[in-house]
Formats: structure tokens, sequence, C-alpha cells
């Protein structure tokens, strides 16, 4: 057993406390910057350039789950999670990067500023009501990324547990709602900066540990051969589950928000090229520091996962590293938990109540309104980590599953299928968050087929059927009203 508080040194403490001083330090330099308009506070009034959009985009992508998620997916499945997750995620993000992101950032009105936005643009307000209310559930997957960052800052400190994890939510809240996507995108590239470093030290430590990565390999191999299989030993069903979370990437509100803020489509694709080369490599050293951790400590393997992969962290690395380290996985946190905030405070403020509860909102109404819904979301999350049970994987079950099955198809189709009508978003979203809720926590997932496949397919089904049924009649109404009869 590895005492991780013996190793933790006064340098690790001086690193992790200067991260923090100096992401509170940007929110208050930049409130001057982001509280002009809600446009300026949303999408950083569309200027991000390609060096700001890579950190911006790295931080937001990967997460706590790219850290800890992914060296628990390594010690207890193998190489396997990189075959049938990262690489399908890899491949699902080009056309993002490539096609859809310049696409929305070029193609569609000014006022388009959220995916909300983005779904009333493309089919109608009640589309939008939905995609608005089911931005909030997920929400809860960041009291999960809370419980991940203030278990690490409790177990290498030895510090309240419940105390950390309301120190990292307060920091999120405190510079997201001083600050916007200004705040946010300089923040996100000094994490992104921590990120890579902090990889490539736990790269070059498991190396020089094991004098190779064939060496682990063999090791892990001897463990389990399963592990440095392709399909590691899960049948059909579990591999085309993981196929389709891969895929909830087009779900993330965040991305979107991303898109509408970069200068230009020329400038995205640079960046989210760069970004998605980040991630492979990124995921990939986790996932081989998990493999390290069933090798290295089998034992507290089999019992923890997660306290493996930190006590492999400062196994391999020398002090002063080993607290860059834990910033990088703060960072990870802080990065999509205050992106979360901004999003969902905007889903609030700016989709819900400027939509369809007070429409004469000044703008100004609308920055305030959403700092008041980002620190009231905030502090829910907070409450909430005292009631989570379960990790992260288990939360991006559910969140991944969830976005899946609800916002996939109406997106994509909608921005491509040119037989989309407002009914066919509203009734595909609507009739599939149902079925999700039925299949998932009534039914229990029968036939052990997940909740995210079997939606996905009644997503598509739905939306296919009622937008042909209903494409003749849409169409021509809209044909008298762009006539103006």
């Amino acid at each position: 057993m590895v005492d991780i508080q013996s190793l933790w040194s006064g340098l690790d403490t001086a690193l992790i406390l200067l991260y923090f001083a100096g992401i509170i330090a940007v929110g208050i330099l930049m409130k001057g910057k982001a509280g002009k308009s809600m446009k300026s506070f949303f999408v950083a009034s569309r200027r991000l350039t390609i060096p700001i959009l890579i950190g911006v985009g790295a931080a937001s992508w990967e997460d706590s789950w790219s850290i800890v998620g992914a060296a628990e997916c390594g010690t207890t499945m193998g190489v396997c999670i990189l075959f049938f997750y990262l690489i399908p995620t890899t491949i699902m993000k080009l056309p993002l990067a490539l096609w859809i992101g310049p696409r929305v950032r070029e193609k569609f009105p000014d006022w388009v500023v959220t995916m909300p936005d983005l779904m009333s643009y493309l089919y109608d307000n009640k589309t939008k009501l939905v995609v608005a209310l089911g931005i909030l559930p997920q929400m809860f997957y960041d009291s999960a990324l809370l419980v991940a960052g203030g278990q690490v800052i409790a177990y290498v400190t030895g510090i309240n547990m419940w105390l950390s994890f309301a120190l990292l939510g307060l920091i999120c809240i405190v510079y997201t709602s001083l600050s916007g996507l200004w705040g946010l995108a300089l923040t996100d590239m000094i994490q992104f900066v921590i990120m890579t470093v902090a990889a490539g030290t736990l790269c070059l430590g498991i190396y020089n540990y094991y004098g190779g990565f064939g060496p682990l390999f063999s090791q892990a191999a001897a463990v389990n051969p399963d592990f440095v299989t392709i399909s590691g030993g899960n049948n059909a069903m579990e591999i085309a589950a993981w196929l389709v979370s891969a895929v909830a990437i087009y779900a993330n509100a965040q991305s979107y928000q991303r898109f509408e803020s970069a200068r230009s489509a020329a400038d995205l694709k640079v960046a989210y090229s760069f970004i998605i080369l980040f991630g492979q490599f990124f995921m990939s050293i986790n996932v081989f520091a998990g493999m390290a951790a069933l090798t290295m400590f089998p034992e507290l393997a089999a019992e923890s996962p997660a306290e493996a992969f930190w006590a492999v962290v400062f196994t391999t690395l020398p002090i002063g590293l080993r607290g860059l380290f834990v910033a990088s996985l703060l960072a990870a946190v802080m990065s999509t938990v205050s992106a979360d905030y901004l999003v969902g405070g905007a889903a609030i403020s700016h989709d819900i109540v400027k939509g369809f509860i007070n429409k004469n909102m000044t703008d100004k109404g609308d920055l305030m309104g959403t700092r008041i819904a980002v620190w009231a979301i905030g502090v829910a999350m907070i409450f909430c980590t005292y009631f989570w049970e379960g990790g992260i994987q288990k939360a991006w079950y559910y969140v991944g599953g969830f976005s899946v099955a609800a916002f996939i198809v109406p997106m994509l189709f909608g921005l491509y299928y040119k037989r989309r009508t407002p009914a066919g978003g509203f009734w595909s979203m609507t009739l599939t968050i149902v079925m999700y809720m039925v299949w998932e926590f009534i039914l229990e997932c029968p036939y052990d087929i997940p909740s995210s496949l079997i939606c996905f397919a009644f997503n598509t089904v739905v939306y296919l059927i009622v937008c042909n049924a209903t494409y003749g009649r849409y169409s021509k109404s809209k044909a008298k009203l762009d006539a103006g009869v």
C-alpha cells in the first residue's frame, strides 16, 4: 500500500494553491470585458483565435473522465477501451471539427448563441424549450466531477472531503459568474498547458518505470489475457453500447457554444483538428496508467481502481510533478464544470426565462439572470455531492446515454436533412426522453439492451416517420408564410 499523504510535499501544495489563485485572478481581471453584453459573456463576442480555441476546446472535451474514468477503464478493461471508445470518439469528432462546427459558425444568424437557439432556428420554440429543459439534468454530471476532484484533494492533503467539494465548486462558480466565456477561455488555456505537461510527464514516468510500454502490456496480459485484446472479453451488446456512447459528443452543448465563439470557421477547423490529436494522446496515457495500476498494485486495483491510479502517479512521478498532475485533474474538472455552469445558466435565463416567460427582457437583464442562474446551479451541484453515489463512469453512463437518446438525431438531421419539420424535432425528442426514462429506470434495460442503444434507434425511427408524415403540410404553410400570404 502506498501512503499518498506521506509522498505529498509542500511544493505540491504550493502548485495547487498557485493554480487556484491564478484561476480566480483571471476571473476578476476579465469581469469588465465579459460583462458588456450577453454575446460577450456567452460567446466572447465571437473573437476567439486558434490558440485560445485549442485551450477552450481541449479543456472542454477532456474532462476528469478522461483522466480518472479512462484510468479506471484501463484497470478494469485494458486496452480494449481504446478500440471501442477512444478511437470511435476520435472518428466522431472529425465531422464536428471539419464540417459541422464550421457550418454552425458560418451559416446561422447572429442571434443564435446557445444550443437551444440553434434548435429553435432549425425547428421551432417548442423544440427549443425541450432542449433547454433537457440540458439541465445533464448538470448532475458536474456533481460527480466535483466529487472526483474533491476526493483527490482530500486524498492527497487529508482535508475534509466535503470541504474540498465545496471549495472546488465555489471557485468554479466565482470565476464563471464573473467573467463568462472570456474568463473560461483564458483559464482553459492555462488548464490545457497544465494537462499537456502533466500527461507528458506521466508518460515518461511509466515508460521509465517499466523500461518501455511492451513490458507493461506483457505484465497486464499475465494478469488477464483479455486486457491486451481488442474486445477485452466484452460481448457484442456491451461493445455496441460503448460505440453509441461515443456519439454523445454531438449533443454536447458546450461544443456548440465554442463553435459560435470562434473568430472564423477556418480558425475552428485548425484548432479542433489539433484538439483531436491531443485527446488521443491524453486519454491513451491515462488508460496505460490504469493498466500499470493493475500490475503495480493488484490488490488495491481490485478494491479501488481510482486509488490505485493515484498510487501509480505518486510512484512514477517526483515531488512537484505530483502536484502538477493533481492540478491537471482539477483543471479537467473545473474546465468542464465551469463550462456546464455557463451553458446551464444561459439555458435558464436566456432560453427559458427570456424565451418564454419574459420575452421583453433586456440584454442587461439576460446577463444578470445568467449570472444568478450560474450561482443557483453551482450551489445546487455542491449540495448534490452529499447525495452522490457511484463513480464518474456511472454518471457518464446516465448523462451520455440521455444525450444520445434525446438530442443526437434531431441535431444532426436538422443540420442536413432537407425534409426536417418542427413536429419531427419536437416529438422525436419528447417521446425518446419518455422512452429513455421507462427503459432505464422502470424496465431496467430488459434483455441487457442499453438504453442509449435502443433509444437512439427509437429516436431515428420516430424522427423520420414524423418528418415525412408532416413535411407536405409544413412545406405548404412555410411557402405561404414566406410569400406573405
